[in-house]
């Protein structure tokens, strides 16, 4: 009697089918979705204030009131407290006798996200709010100089501009910074070259006065001023309003990335997101096509 199974044809053209589906789906751009495309602005910069662009160049800067941390970026809400930032708008230290240190640096937070590029020979301008008492430099006592006030400009960790400043001690003063862009600071790639500021300060108390201690207080004091809201400084210690410590860079715009530069991905500028990898490709239509050989194969076998 005569058998005629059309099932394993019809398996097997389905299987074909499939297999020619899954690949065409495969090799086809898939758009962004308005939630991808959201994250894909995030992490390549997008419309965040906090980073740089050429209409965006004041690096303000933002910290602890125990001066032992701190952060900066390139967005100041003159309405709002930065978040992690001295509700007071200043960091304070002081000590009866003896000396205090700072050692703050402003590491740009979030990271820089898109590439910067700074204009040869231009200007950077630094503006930095102090006020002091006690010896500095070399009035300090104990056989060796108090540290001056000291900024150092660093690129992906790295010191690239660093200079010193004599202060009085003696109340508020405003320390002006400036430099020229070398060389080696004109490009900062994205997710490497972090901008960071660092600040040194030492002030010893003075205690060789008369009645200091008893009659007058004598300690020495620190005081740095952040990037801060006047409307919410607290100036029962202090008042400096419009003290918002900060720096200026002469940003150019660019239309692309930096050269060499690879994408969030680490693939050399492959648009991933957009079309699959091409060994994906290749193992998914290899399976299928095996399968597609093997279904009819086997067939074969139980037909004999």
């Amino acid at each position: 009697m005569l058998n005629i199974n059309l099932q394993p044809r019809t398996f097997m053209r389905g299987v074909s089918l499939v297999a020619i589906v899954v690949v065409a789906m495969l090799i086809t751009p898939v758009q962004g979705t308005p939630i991808v495309d959201e994250v894909n602005m995030m992490q390549g910069g997008g419309n965040d204030d906090r980073q740089p662009s050429a209409n965006n160049t004041t690096y303000w800067l933002f910290g602890s009131e125990a001066m032992d941390r701190g952060h900066g970026h390139f967005f100041f809400d003159e309405n709002n407290s930065e978040q992690g930032s001295s509700p007071k708008g200043y960091g304070y230290k002081t000590a009866s006798n003896g000396r205090i240190s700072i050692d703050i640096s402003f590491r740009m937070d979030p990271m820089l996200a898109k590439d910067m590029v700074l204009e040869l020979d231009k200007v950077i301008r630094g503006t930095f709010y102090i006020e002091s008492y006690g010896l500095t430099g070399s009035d300090c006592t104990g056989g060796n100089a108090c540290k001056e006030f000291t900024v150092t400009f660093k690129k992906a960790g790295l010191p690239v501009a660093s200079d010193t400043f004599l202060t009085g001690g003696s109340g508020q003063e405003t320390i002006n910074w400036e430099f020229a862009v070398a060389e080696n600071m004109t490009e900062w790639k994205k997710n490497q070259d972090n901008i960071e500021v660092q600040i040194e300060y030492e002030v010893q108390a003075d205690n060789s006065a008369i009645g200091c201690g008893t009659v007058f207080d004598c300690s020495a004091e620190i005081f740095f001023f952040y990037t801060h809201p006047d409307q919410n400084r607290d100036n029962a210690a202090t008042n400096c309003d419009g003290c918002n410590s900060n720096m200026v860079f002469p940003i150019l715009e660019i239309d692309e990335p930096l050269p060499g530069e690879e994408d969030g991905d680490g693939n050399g500028g492959s648009n991933s997101e957009s079309t699959p990898g091409f060994t994906t490709v290749l193992m998914l239509t290899s399976m299928m096509a095996a399968a597609v050989v093997l279904v009819p194969k086997k067939n074969k076998e139980l037909e004999e």
